[in-house]
């Protein structure tokens, strides 16, 4: 990712997420979860920390809290903003390091989200350090935090390399294929590469990659969150799904963090 979000070759500018994820899928399987987070919550304000395209600030609008999303993608903010348009959420270009700056007026939130495997690009402990002061800043007493992100240890273990490939309708009767590959890399981080292919049936050659990247990831941990998160003031559950599952080391597919500001 560019250090500049204002910069032309911000690589999500070349991604559509909104037509390779099955929103309203997505939404209807996590909503209970994430609304029962929001009643538990102190306040129903929420800031969505790598917002991407928003569709979860919009979601926790629709739900009549405060919602506030946070990116700084510019890409992902400028999509973003379609649901500003429409009055469900408030979004803001920025850096989750600095978010206490970069949201200016906004009073503290009851609960805090970041999902969709956002939490890895910090490759540094002294980031991950800063990113919880951060959200702890902006969190009321008694806030929540929420954290998605895959479970690396578990792909570790198993020597798991590729996500379940994703097929969503693309234009004229063809179909955009998203893939998945990781590579486990040194120093806890893996690499990873994110490719989108167009299918096309009645094509000679049926499959166009039309876009292929290789991002490099810290494999964050229970053993590295945990620490971090009561360094910084927070209590800990961990669970396997986005519906409040069990975390299971080599079944879970991904890491889910509830943290308690204290």
């Amino acid at each position: 990712m560019s250090d500049d979000p204002h910069r032309p070759d911000d690589p999500y500018s070349r991604v559509n997420y909104r037509r390779l994820i099955a929103w309203e899928q997505r939404i209807a399987r996590e909503g209970p979860f994430l609304l029962s987070l929001l009643d538990r919550a102190p306040e129903r304000s929420v800031v969505d920390i790598g917002c991407g395209t928003g569709e979860h600030v919009a979601f926790f609008a629709a739900a009549g809290a405060r919602a506030v999303g946070l990116d700084r993608s510019e890409a992902m903010i400028t999509a973003a903003r379609d649901h500003e348009a429409a009055s469900t959420g408030r979004c803001v270009l920025g850096d989750a390091l600095d978010a206490r700056a970069v949201l200016g007026d906004e009073p503290p939130f009851g609960l805090a989200i970041c999902l969709g495997n956002m939490l890895p690009h910090m490759g540094k402990d002294a980031d991950l350090s800063r990113f919880f002061e951060a959200v702890r800043d902006i969190l009321r007493p008694g806030g929540l935090l929420l954290i998605q992100l895959l479970n690396y240890e578990g792909f570790l273990t198993t020597g798991q390399r590729a996500l379940p490939v994703n097929v969503r309708p693309g234009d004229d009767g063809r179909e955009i294929v998203f893939l998945r590959l990781m590579s486990p890399a040194d120093d806890g981080r893996v690499l990873f590469f994110p490719a989108t292919l167009e299918l096309d049936p009645e094509a000679d050659t049926p499959l166009t990659v039309t876009m292929s990247r290789r991002v490099e990831l810290r494999a964050w941990t229970r053993a590295d969150l945990a620490p971090a998160l009561a360094a910084a003031g927070f209590e800990v559950a961990f669970y396997g799904d986005m519906i409040g599952g069990a975390f299971v080391l080599e079944d879970s597919s991904d890491l889910v963090v509830v943290a308690t500001r204290t």
